[in-house]
């Protein structure tokens, strides 16, 4: 079978699509991987064939449209900078990925440019797979509404669901019908969800269902939760960026286990007001710093504090005592696998929800991180520290469904959906 994996983003966006993408070549499928041009390399080194497809993200995740809009206290100022973030050079991103997938049998793809995938899939008359690394679709379990701090009851989380569902399809119908009309497709006026879920394919949920209690007998198996993706350790030595350097290993070794600091692919509104409240936060702490795709930190000096560029999460964080980070799918996975309590510190789009759901565990602490202080870390730290919450995360990392088994599944999931190529 020949399959196009379409995935956008950020790292953390694109590597699962990695891990999923070389599971489906072992398996003797033809895989091309369409990715931001920034993460091309990323993909080729773990023996993809990938070839660039849209914007460089990482020059968009430190525009102001991300950093100041997509931020905004405003719902009608979010809500307009979340469609213009997905419509952002989506013309051309939608050019080169119906040449990419010419003659494919199916596209798989994140929900980060889902609109494009499912139009493009259906120009050429084959299905699209989507993978979603937290619930997106309506449903009782988890709210929109974590970002205010809330968890609704079922009827309100499903009201919410379908509110904003509704919201980002008014607010992005225009722009989705210029892109069918590019693709000789007629104008819609059903949303991407509605129309993705009248394909009848399964609609992977690449997170683990321990997370969200109730979530897989609500969405059955239309939806299904498999668990976290992540790279084998054979790939990861592929990529190999990221391997703990022995500078690194030795500091480790060299004191108590750290406070981890990672903000992955976030870009932050005021980083020395930040680093100060980092410093002055975690005093009496070593603290490692991953500074991501940003130079955050780079620049502090102090003995107890270590700063890196990026770190191999499977390799190092074991050795964390906690983890501060923004929310995302892959750290807070990454954390868990750990057996490591959190701190989260979110800032937008589905980081409050993964927050209130390590919160919820027991597993750690959330909060925004336009309001971390130094007084309010050292609290967090307190507390994410406590016995109790260190025995959550131990306990929740037992229960995880292991990353092999959940590439495992969806791949069995693909092929099944797909006969005619298994």
């Amino acid at each position: 079978m020949e399959l196009v994996l379409s995935f956008n983003g950020s790292r953390g966006d694109v590597q699962p699509g990695v891990a999923l993408a070389v599971a489906l070549g072992a398996r003797g499928h033809t895989v091309r991987m369409a990715v931001p041009p920034n993460l091309v390399d990323f993909a080729r080194a773990a023996g993809l064939h990938a070839v660039p497809c849209g914007t460089d993200t990482r020059a968009l995740l430190g525009s102001e449209l991300v950093t100041r809009d997509l931020k905004s206290r405003n719902p009608v100022v979010r809500m307009r900078a979340v469609a213009e973030v997905t419509h952002l050079g989506s013309r051309a991103a939608q050019a080169d990925l119906a040449e990419i997938s010419v003659g494919a049998d199916a596209i798989i793809g994140g929900s980060v440019g889902q609109e494009r995938s499912l139009t493009v899939a259906e120009a050429l008359g084959v299905p699209y797979l989507p993978v979603h690394y937290c619930p997106m679709r309506t449903n009782g379990v988890a709210s929109p509404l974590a970002q205010w701090g809330l968890h609704p009851p079922p009827t309100v989380s499903r009201a919410s669901w379908r509110l904003l569902e509704q919201i980002l399809w008014q607010t992005s119908r225009a722009g989705e019908n210029r892109l069918r009309s590019d693709l000789d497709l007629p104008a819609t006026r059903r949303s991407t969800a509605r129309r993705i879920a009248d394909q009848g394919v399964p609609e992977i949920q690449a997170y683990d269902p321990g997370l969200f209690p109730g979530l897989s007998d609500e969405w059955g198996a239309g939806r299904p939760l498999i668990g976290f993706l992540n790279l084998t350790a054979p790939t990861r030595a592929l990529v190999g960026t990221d391997a703990p350097s022995t500078e690194l290993l030795t500091w480790l070794d060299a004191g108590d286990p750290p406070v981890y600091v990672g903000f992955g692919s976030m870009t932050v509104d005021d980083p020395a007001r930040l680093a100060d409240a980092i410093v002055r936060g975690t005093q009496g702490h070593r603290v490692l710093v991953a500074t991501g795709w940003s130079d955050f930190m780079a620049d502090v000096s102090d003995d107890r504090i270590h700063v890196v560029g990026a770190v191999d999460h499977d390799a190092v964080l074991p050795r964390c005592a906690v983890t501060v980070h923004h929310g995302g799918a892959g750290s807070t996975a990454a954390g868990l696998r750990a057996g490591v309590p959190a701190v989260v510190c979110w800032l937008g789009a589905d980081q409050p929800m993964w927050g209130q759901r390590v919160a919820r565990a027991g597993a750690g602490v959330s909060g925004p991180l336009a309001a971390l202080t130094a007084a309010s870390l050292r609290e967090s730290l307190v507390a994410a520290l406590a016995p109790a919450s260190r025995a959550a995360a131990e306990s929740l990392s037992r229960r995880l469904i292991e990353p092999t088994r959940a590439v495992e599944a969806a791949v069995q999931i693909i092929e099944t959906a797909l006969p005619t190529g298994g």
